[in-house]
């Protein structure tokens, strides 16, 4: 299924085949717009399409006995209600998830405040329960207990490893870039790998191939540029994007300071549709962040930089009713962080991937199945006050899987699956999702899942800095992966069009989790330990979608506890086992969105609230001498100032909350649209601290209230040559 205009694939559209008004078979596509259904008996059928901002589409088929046929759909855009055409409003939001993964649309960005010209998928992310983040300073994305690392982040099918912004509210992903995202918080299907948290699927859409199109937009956080047209008559379009920061530059008449933080980024794809068989496309994305974590500190800075290039086609045969998916990438990550001017470490990833998917009806059930190969080059450079450490590894990844769906009875669907690892070693990964419809409408709905993940892949930060952004990347601790067995159970209930809730629980049981080991004085630690943990917790979330109203409430309760025994440690503390709370432990988190349409104005607020961080309060200082070059005289000269700290963890920073607010309105002009939106990030100004500066005993808190006005233009679109 397509979209009539742009030809971009609909995924989450819904198909099915009714006799006499009654519904016998049912569907929904998948992310390449691909649909099966099996085991329909011949003859005359009515075929139903829906989706989401199109118009619904019907037409009759005759499906003769014994034979495979083809039918593409495709689906006009429509923004409004027609005579005898019914648009199909968004429902639940936040809410509606199937078999535990929640379907992103650029409409859910555009609902949650954000200081730019659109919605960004950073600041949506932050609204989700089970997602916690490190501040306005951001760059890190924790979920359900995992770490930053865990999080397997694909674009267009390509890996990309830090692709949220030093300014917490951006990503690589505005909303204008985004034609939709799957987003599982855990219990994912065997389809992704190597990772053992999360997975965040991002689809890029194609530019447009039947004209020209350009939109503009500037504010005092961030400036950027879109344009967009065909390449000649055949089916190709390219697509092109910029944007770049401008809070170093306005931050100090803005906030009152100035904030030395910047990033930029670039992206470029090419499409190509040869027919509604064959579709493939070219990506490049290139990033750039750096600034300081302290405004106050100049000697000190983090910065990272991404680079992904690849390309992928998808190609339906036809005569097999089989749908193949190939993909080539490669994809590089280099960050670096200085500390106090002294201490400077540098780390590097790259990774060239392979893989290849099929789906397939075997009788009338479908199965999909693929491969990946990957090989990984990990380089690093960290050096210490009184240490150097310098190291390059590689990994060389080759995996399979294959999963089904299973309908029982009509209201019951089991999805079992299975990874199988053969590099860097052989292992077996199995997994199972199902969902259940005790009333046969999908008014309610159980959902659940389990299954094992492993990761080779580790990065690790300084665990003391709860500021740190910096990532090390390196291989598991002892050539041992990191293991985590995910158990989630949900129900999610919908009354009508306007009320839906959710609330889901899970359970994740983790063993050799990489940490840095432990030692009193607080410099960056090179060397790793396996550490064992559990994660649990709790989501719930409600949602009303009214015509002129959308709000949205979700509630997060989670608790992260590691153990490590004694002998991991480099300081003493008399037990033999040692239980901490890793820093992105926390215990509860609200967030509240809300959407208000009040005549030709959009009103937009975002309230959250967090439960305080952990953090390692200190024990005391002392001054260390380096004895490697020359012999001190303790009783004459000074040594280097050192930070001694307590048991890992043991204190709790203060809670934070805060209000995001903006108003906007559209004009149509003569010579394209015009959007001014107006707003303020932490409307009522509370101060949330960010870290304390243990060496000036001086407390850095995220940003006062910034007050905003971006302006966006769109200009009209201008007819190019007529495409397949």
């Amino acid at each position: 299924m397509t979209a009539a205009r742009t030809g971009d694939p609909i995924q989450g559209a819904s198909l099915v085949l009714e006799v006499d008004g009654e519904l016998r078979y049912g569907v929904v596509t998948d992310r390449n717009g691909f649909y099966q259904i099996g085991g329909i008996a011949a003859g005359d059928y009515v075929l139903c399409a829906s989706a989401i901002g199109y118009a619904d589409s019907e037409q009759v088929v005759t499906l003769p006995p014994g034979e495979r046929v083809t039918i593409s759909v495709r689906l006009q855009e429509s923004a409004l209600a027609l005579e005898g055409v019914v648009v199909r409003t968004p429902g639940g939001g936040g809410v509606v998830r199937n078999m535990g993964m929640q379907r992103v649309t650029p409409r859910d960005l555009r609902r949650v405040p954000t200081p730019a010209g659109s919605g960004d998928l950073a600041s949506y992310l932050q609204t989700m329960p089970g997602v916690v983040t490190t501040g306005d300073r951001g760059g890190h994305l924790f979920v359900r207990g995992g770490t930053a690392a865990d999080n397997l982040i694909l674009v267009d099918g390509m890996p990309i490893f830090q692709p949220f912004h030093i300014v917490g509210s951006f990503s690589v992903f505005p909303e204008d870039l985004v034609s939709g995202v799957d987003f599982h918080a855990g219990g994912f299907g065997a389809r992704y790998s190597g990772r053992t948290s999360s997975v965040l699927d991002v689809q890029l859409r194609d530019g447009d191939r039947n004209g020209y199109r350009a939109v503009g937009s500037v504010g005092p956080f961030v400036a950027e540029a879109l344009a967009e047209g065909p390449i000649g008559g055949g089916g190709v379009s390219w697509l092109l994007s910029a944007r770049r920061s401008l809070v170093d530059e306005t931050s100090e008449a803005l906030l009152g300071e100035r904030q030395p933080l910047t990033f930029d980024s670039r992206l470029l794809k090419v499409s190509m549709r040869g027919s509604d068989e064959l579709r493939c496309s070219g990506l490049l994305v290139q990033t750039r962040d750096r600034g300081q974590i302290d405004p106050r500190d100049a000697s000190s800075y983090v910065s990272w930089e991404n680079l992904v290039a690849g390309g992928r086609c998808v190609v339906l045969f036809e005569s097999a009713l089989r749908l193949v998916e190939v993909n080539f990438s490669f994809s590089s990550v280099d960050n670096a962080a200085v500390s106090r001017g002294s201490s400077r470490f540098t780390s590097g990833l790259s990774r060239i991937q392979h893989d290849a998917h099929t789906t397939n009806m075997v009788g009338t059930v479908p199965v999909n199945a693929g491969y990946h190969i990957t090989l990984d080059f990990m380089r690093s450079d960290l050096r210490e006050l009184f240490g150097f450490t310098q190291r390059d590894d590689e990994i060389s990844g080759m995996s399979a899987y294959v999963e089904t769906q299973l309908p029982v009875g009509g209201r019951l669907e089991i999805n079992p699956g299975t990874v199988v690892t053969l590099l860097p070693r052989i292992g077996i990964e199995p997994r199972l999702r199902v969902g259940f419809l005790p009333f046969g409408r999908d008014s309610g709905r159980l959902e659940g899942a389990v299954g094992l993940y492993r990761q080779d892949l580790v990065g690790t930060s300084d665990l003391r800095d709860v500021g740190s952004v910096f990532m090390a990347w390196m291989r598991a601790v002892d050539n041992a992966p990191a293991q985590a067995i995910h158990a989630l159970l949900g129900w999610q209930q919908s009354h009508g069009e306007a009320l839906h809730w959710s609330v889901e629980g899970y359970h994740k049981w983790l063993e050799d989790v990489p940490v840095p080991r432990w030692t009193a004085v607080t410099t960056f630690q090179t060397q790793l330990i396996r550490a064992s943990g559990r994660a649990y917790g709790v989501d719930a979330r409600i949602a009303i979608d009214l015509p002129r109203f959308y709000g949205f409430v979700g509630y997060g309760y989670g608790y992260i506890e590691y153990e490590a025994t004694q002998r991991e440690f480099g300081s003493w503390f008399g037990e033999p086992v040692q239980q901490f709370h890793p820093p992105h432990d926390r215990r509860h988190q609200v967030n509240a969105v809300g959407n208000l349409e009040i005549g030709a104005f959009n009103v937009a607020a975002r309230w959250q609230f967090g439960s305080g961080l952990p953090y390692t309060p200190v024990l005391g200082f002392d001054e260390a001498f380096d004895y490697a070059y020359d012999l001190h005289e303790i009783g004459k000269e000074l040594g280097t100032p050192r930070v001694v700290a307590d048991r890992p963890f043991t204190g709790r920073l203060p809670v934070m909350h805060r209000l995001d607010v903006s108003v906007s309105r559209g004009f149509d002009l003569a010579f394209g649209a015009l959007e001014l939106q107006a707003g303020a990030i932490n409307s009522y100004d509370r101060r949330n601290i960010f870290y304390y500066d243990l060496f000036t005993a001086r407390r850095v808190d995220q940003l006062p209230i910034a007050p905003y006005a971006a302006l966006t233009f769109r200009a009209p679109r201008v007819a190019g040559a007529t495409g397949q």
